[in-house]
């Protein structure tokens, strides 16, 4: 969504409904999706698995934290 943000501020004429709401579609998936995923995980009783899903997890925050930066 940051990202959208900026592309409008950056080329104003690229920005449009059109792309705001491909955007906002493609955003309520993706928390559609990972709120399944995080159900799964509270269900799945393999602790392996569980850690696998959580080093994912931990990742996708580093990575937001090195684009803050």
């Amino acid at each position: 969504m940051d990202f959208m943000e900026d592309i409008k501020e950056v080329y104003p004429k690229l920005y449009n409904k059109s792309i705001k709401k491909s955007g906002n579609d493609f955003i309520e998936e993706v928390l559609k999706q990972s709120d399944n995923l995080y159900k799964k995980m509270d269900i799945e009783n393999d602790k392996e698995l569980k850690e696998f899903l959580y080093q994912l997890e931990n990742m996708g925050l580093a990575f937001r934290n090195w684009l803050k930066d």
